[in-house]
């Protein structure tokens, strides 16, 4: 619980649910990269091995998809809930900012203090430090002095702006990734333009801090309105500030109406930002000075002086508090709009997109897995006709090698027969004479027996030799026929099927 600086309680921040949401979307964004890796991954390597099914334009794509979700997850670690504050010099910007923050870290006084714009936002470091536009390098906190109040001699330029990183530990909002922007007076500077382009575009909520002594200014109008031509529809609140005046005022009431009316007739008609019934409850009368006091003493456990506070405070206090509530909840509902919409519709486009290229690739890999099912069914039903037919030839060849076999027998015991008639030719054919010596007779029976095995082996070669080679060749030429019959008939059966088929190779491309 917080307290309101009155000794009452609030509930917890509404601010919870910006951080809630911005840790649940960077967990989506996690996933989703995670997804975008692998599916990155699957689509380079399928793009090398298998152009046809992952073209060059699908695989930039997705990389580009991963250097997107990259990009929107850096955006998202730096996101977070902004509110600027503007108003006429002197009207109390810095004071209402340094309430909030429970602690005095802009520049405050009488007069034209703050010179140029001062983001205050949260580190996790325990020092506070202070970064100009023109360097890098940290200063210290004290130079805010000489850099942003209006009577230094070291001030900045009115449109430059003064980072404040202050430890987050310090102060409820900065911890939950709000940031503070101050403003010098609107009436002082005619670059009102140029301060809502390079500051104003990306916040959330815009709070007015109007002079409970005056009513609302021109100046002030035109500033909103400038701001109301350029965003749409801008959270607005008014602060009517010093409100503290009415302890000694005795027609405050007839004041406090007429501030309010004519608040509600610039936001809800004028401005046209809010509904006139719903524009009073963006309106408060405050006193950011008894606000930070209370708040200051509270924090530290004293007491608060007697006369820092007039009479009816706790109801101004109360006040300030529920404009912090009623704050905490626009800015943190507006924030979760504008900060993440926009993410969230690109990661769902991102999503889609990556889904169509994937479901491509997945038809694509269907008609590949179909013709190449196809491819294989004709390849199986080619081999087994091969085999059957194979099958059959051999048993075929079988036969014709035995008809062929039993032939060459015939033939050869034909010749044999017709030769084996002939020996006595064969014998009248030695032309050794004959030796009865005993001793001679043995060498003239070898003689004569070597000369009929060459002879009758001479004889048989040629009676058969032709007609072997000849059975031979026309059994090759027989089988070569048949083998060539049986491939002939498988590709002109199968390049029939082809060309009846609705789905070809250059369906893929």
């Amino acid at each position: 619980m917080r307290n309101l600086g009155n000794g009452h309680s609030i509930p917890p921040s509404p601010l919870k649910l910006f951080g809630q949401a911005k840790k649940r979307i960077n967990d989506i964004f996690k996933e989703i990269g995670e997804y975008i890796y692998e599916s990155d991954n699957f689509i380079q390597k399928t793009y090398k091995n298998a152009a046809d099914l992952v073209t060059a334009e699908d695989a930039g794509i997705v990389k580009g998809f991963k250097e997107k979700v990259d990009g929107i997850t850096e955006v998202l670690a730096r996101d977070h809930m902004k509110v600027a504050f503007f108003g006429r010099t002197s009207n109390g910007k810095s004071t209402v900012i340094n309430a909030m923050l429970r602690d005095k870290i802009l520049p405050s006084g009488i007069g034209h203090t703050t010179n140029c714009f001062v983001q205050v936002e949260g580190t996790d470091s325990n020092e506070a430090v202070l970064l100009t536009d023109d360097s890098d390098k940290p200063k210290s906190i004290n130079d805010i002095k000489q850099l942003a109040h209006a009577l230094s001699n070291m001030k900045l330029n009115s449109n430059k702006c003064i980072r404040i990183l202050w430890p987050k530990e310090k102060c409820r909002l900065l911890k939950e990734d709000v940031i503070l922007v101050d403003s010098p007076g609107i009436d002082v500077s005619p670059d009102l333009d140029e301060w809502i382009d390079e500051h104003c575009l990306d916040a959330d909520v815009f709070v007015l801090v109007a002079n409970a002594e005056s009513t609302l200014m021109q100046t002030e109008k035109n500033f909103f309105h400038k701001v109301s031509s350029k965003l749409s529809k801008p959270n607005i609140f008014v602060l009517q500030n010093r409100w503290d005046i009415s302890a000694i005022e005795e027609d405050i009431e007839e004041v406090r109406k007429q501030h309010m009316e004519r608040n509600v007739q610039f936001l809800g008609k004028e401005l046209n930002v809010v509904k006139p019934e719903d524009a009073e409850n963006r309106v408060f009368f405050v006193s950011a000075r008894e606000a930070l006091v209370s708040r200051l003493h509270e924090d530290k456990g004293t007491p608060t002086p007697v006369g820092a506070l007039q009479e009816g405070f706790q109801v101004r206090l109360f006040e300030f508090a529920n404009f912090e509530l009623t704050f905490e909840e626009c800015i943190s509902k507006s924030a979760v709009k504008t900060k993440f919409e926009l993410h969230t519709e690109r990661g769902k486009n991102i999503n889609s997109n990556l889904r169509t290229v994937m479901e491509d690739v997945h038809q694509r890999s269907i008609i590949r897995r179909d013709e190449q099912s196809l491819i294989f069914q004709q390849k199986s039903d080619e081999l087994d006709y091969m085999e059957k037919q194979t099958k059959l030839l051999t048993a075929e060849i079988k036969e014709k090698i035995k008809d062929m076999v039993d032939d060459v027998e015939r033939k050869v015991a034909c010749a044999l027969n017709e030769e084996i008639r002939r020996l006595a030719i064969i014998v009248d054919e030695f032309d050794r004479p004959f030796q009865p010596d005993p001793f001679m007779l043995n060498d003239y029976k070898k003689d004569l027996h070597t000369h009929m095995e060459s002879t009758l082996c001479r004889n048989m070669v040629g009676r058969c030799t032709a007609t072997c080679k000849r059975g031979l060749d026309n059994m090759d030429l027989y089988m070569t026929g048949k083998l060539s019959a049986i491939t002939a008939a498988v590709n002109i059966a199968f390049r029939c099927l082809f060309t009846q088929l609705p789905l070809t190779s250059h369906s893929l491309q």
